[in-house]
């Protein structure tokens, strides 16, 4: 059993497409992964494992400190999985206030634009 930490969602109309999670093990949280949905309800419902959301709490010289947020369940409704942190069973995913999976993307994109020179050394 795992546990993950979703940092970032991509959504679509009230589904999640796309999420972001780190690996949370004994040394401390993993790089993060991008997994699709399914993915996230496969581990849940077969693995057993445990999904959690989280915040940025503090960036302590250059470094990301995470804070664990609500734990991650799934709903079935009409044959529809959905993925949710409270307890309602509803058609909709709800991970409460992620940040945006698309725009951290281009925020990266564009940082290795900007310092194209240092990241090259």
């Amino acid at each position: 059993m795992a546990e993950y930490w979703i940092s970032h969602v991509e959504k679509g109309d009230k589904q999640v497409k796309k999420v972001k999670a780190f690996l949370n093990t004994v040394e401390g949280i993993k790089n993060p992964n991008i997994y699709n949905k399914d993915d996230v309800v496969k581990s849940i419902e077969e693995n057993n494992d445990n999904w959690y959301t989280c915040v940025l709490k503090d960036k302590i010289g250059g470094k990301r400190v995470w804070e664990k947020g609500a734990k991650i369940h799934t709903v079935d409704i009409e044959g529809t999985k959905y993925i949710r942190t409270d307890g309602n069973q509803r058609d909709s995913d709800n991970l409460g206030e992620l940040l945006n999976l698309e725009e951290e993307t281009k925020d990266n994109e564009s940082y290795k634009k900007t310092n194209k020179n240092i990241l090259d050394v």
